[in-house]
């Protein structure tokens, strides 16, 4: 895992990268406390993200089985959502490595605000793409539906 900070953006040469960034980008506000990479059953780490940060909705499809899978708790508000697709602000493409940041309260029995951070599959840019607040209990399984 080797990220270059040198330019005007983070570049990671592997999905894991984008816990560093997420690290990184979380520290002055909530914390990322967890971090879960988001894996298809057929095995590819490879999607395509849409989210919506103001109604707390993100969906990734597999590039490899098409498959579809809503990140957490996403599938309850999606219906109300109007999702943006994610594409590389650099370079255009819209395959993407993702993984959540959890930040969790004190006490560790809930999940206060969660990141979905990126990583362009083309040129390795690492990003944050969606993020929002949870605040509900019980919610730790949501590190569980990535």
């Amino acid at each position: 895992m080797t990220i270059d900070t040198s330019g005007n953006w983070w570049i990671g040469t592997e999905p894991e990268d984008i816990k560093s960034f997420l690290d990184a980008y979380t520290a002055e506000e909530y914390p990322s406390d967890e971090f879960r990479l988001a894996k298809c059953k057929c095995g590819s780490i490879a999607f395509v993200l849409e989210a919506d940060d103001e109604e707390g909705a993100a969906i990734r499809k597999c590039v490899s089985c098409k498959e579809e899978h809503f990140i957490c708790d996403s599938e309850e508000y999606w219906a109300d959502s109007n999702p943006e697709t994610c594409s590389c602000f650099e370079c255009g493409s819209k395959e993407t490595n993702v993984g959540v940041g959890f930040s969790l309260y004190d006490d560790r029995r809930a999940v206060r605000w969660l990141y979905i951070g990126v990583r362009c599959n083309n040129c390795g840019i690492l990003g944050c793409f969606a993020g929002w607040k949870v605040g509900y209990e019980p919610s730790l399984q949501l590190m569980d539906n990535v």
